[in-house]
């Protein structure tokens, strides 16, 4: 019962409202052109059109009856001479009809907008059939008013929707709020315009064109789509005040066909404009959760670093205080047995014992640089280098290895020298084992802000299929989770250069 109500009073009010818009809207069309039937196609058939799309469908017997109704009392009083009036609203149904099923489907205003343009030129057309006798004229009529008016109620309803019900916005709807500053705007353009054509009317045919087209240029740019439509408006109430004084055109299918030049003009480059700042603003927010993540992944990959670094102090330690103890405890104990006893075989048992111990030991000793090799942020990254070069023996193996240290300081941050420092590690360690290389360069430099490293070798290359390997991949990794580079060529020799950023210093 109480929906019944409720639209029992919306129908009464819009019956009222629609009504007296409708045949205010229809008076000042007639005063303009001076025909009762394009009179109802020109201002009362954009807004009809716009509100047929824009409301629901059980409204819409009263959006229709009232336009009939007032033309048939017009046409009873004799203001209305030409019977094709009355059926000028019922040309808007069946474009209505079909407009509405795309509405829904799109978001985005410009869709919206072009969708309601579109509908006036499919109302124009149709309108030809009321007047067959005039075609051009009853076309541009219909057309200037669906252009004009059908855009301008959408801004109107549009901004008391956004009013009403924000809190029930859907995430779709990007277009901005009616601002403040746009009807300040327009308002000061339509000064500046009734203004010139008080004071210049005389010679204002001339300055017309500027007075029309500047304004709706500069608030489509300024304001995106609803500075166009607001611009399009002032400017053809500019356009019919010039009119009314004398200034500008002869005909009225000359000024209808500036009118709508004008509007479109205006709308065209505010749609631009604001699918310009749509595609911005997206783009900005895509680029700032780009950023949050990728700060939140150097994070955890700096964290990480610095585990695996205390991991690899605590290995170290245990390595050193356990392990290395008890197999000095081992040669100890082998060396007393040789002492104490004669019998050959316990001599030839503890000699074999004493040599697996120093084995042990120097398998330890490897595995201790390895973990724990001289620390970079206290002897310098330099010369962690060249000791960790120094323990590959390149040179006992025959193989030439040069390191070409350009950074003028090494980094500061952690995350940063670790990082540089197991990498060089890593890639020796490959070269060494697997590339059969006799000639190794390194270069290490500051380029911008990144340090690059380039590391080369005359070996037999990475076969293919085996860069994913769990080192290189690993290595990847790390590189790309810090924000840097990470390329691998291949080809007489194997070079990877990687490009770290030192934004974390």
């Amino acid at each position: 019962m109480g929906q019944y109500l409720t639209y029992a009073a919306l129908s009464l009010f819009m019956l009222f409202a629609w009504g007296t818009c409708w045949l205010a809207l229809w008076t000042i069309s007639f005063w303009l052109l001076g025909s009762d039937m394009h009179a109802a196609l020109l201002l009362p058939g954009g807004v009809g059109l716009a509100l047929l799309i824009l409301l629901p469908r059980h409204f819409w017997p009263v959006l229709l009856l009232t336009p009939l109704a007032l033309s048939g009392w017009l046409h009873r009083h004799g203001l209305i001479t030409q019977p094709g009036t009355l059926f000028a609203p019922l040309l808007w149904l069946p474009v209505a009809l079909a407009a509405q099923r795309y509405w829904q489907r799109f978001d985005l205003y410009w869709q919206r907008l072009s969708l309601l343009l579109a509908a006036a030129f499919i109302c124009a057309l149709l309108a030809i059939a009321l007047n067959l006798g005039q075609p051009v004229p009853t076309f541009l009529a219909s057309l200037t008013g669906g252009a004009i008016m059908a855009p301008f109620a959408w801004l109107v309803w549009d901004a008391l929707y956004r009013q009403h019900r924000v809190s029930q916005q859907l995430p779709g709807q990007t277009s901005p709020p009616l601002r403040t500053s746009l009807l300040l705007w327009c308002s000061l353009f339509f000064a500046a315009g009734a203004g010139a054509l008080l004071t210049l009317a005389p010679q204002m045919e001339r300055l017309l064109l500027i007075l029309v087209f500047l304004p709706n240029v500069v608030m489509a740019w300024r304001f995106g789509w609803q500075g166009g439509v607001l611009a399009a408006l002032i400017g053809s109430l500019v356009i019919t005040l010039a009119r009314q004084f004398g200034v500008g055109f002869a005909s009225l299918t000359e000024m209808e066909l500036y009118l709508t030049t004008q509007a479109l003009l205006g709308m065209g480059v505010g749609i631009a404009v604001s699918r310009q700042q749509h595609l911005t603003s997206r783009l900005q927010h895509y680029r700032l959760r780009l950023e949050t993540e990728l700060h939140a992944k150097r994070q955890l990959m700096e964290r990480l670093v610095h585990t695996e670094e205390e991991t690899r102090k605590i290995l170290a330690r245990e390595l050193h205080d356990e392990i290395g103890q008890n197999i000095t405890a081992i040669q100890i104990q082998s060396r007393l047995v040789a002492r104490y006893t004669d019998i050959p075989g316990a001599q030839q048992a503890a000699a074999s014992i004493e040599a697996m111990a120093l084995r042990m030991h120097s398998v330890t000793r490897r595995l201790l640089r390895q973990l724990r090799p001289p620390v970079p942020e206290e002897i310098g990254l330099h010369e962690a280098l060249q000791h960790l070069i120094a323990e590959f023996a390149f040179a006992e193996r025959g193989i030439h290895c040069q390191l070409d240290y350009r950074l003028r300081q090494a980094p500061q941050n952690d995350t940063v020298l670790f990082t540089l420092y197991r990498l060089v590690q890593e890639l020796l360690n490959n070269i060494a084992r697997h590339a059969h290389a006799q000639h190794i360069h390194l270069r290490l430099e500051q380029r911008g802000k990144a340090i690059t490293l380039d590391v080369r070798d005359d070996g037999t290359g990475i076969p293919a299929g085996e860069h994913k390997g769990m080192g290189l991949h690993g290595m990847r990794e790390r590189i790309h989770a810090l924000g840097g580079s990470f390329t691998i060529e291949t080809g007489n020799g194997t070079r990877i250069i990687v490009n770290l950023p030192t934004f974390h210093q």
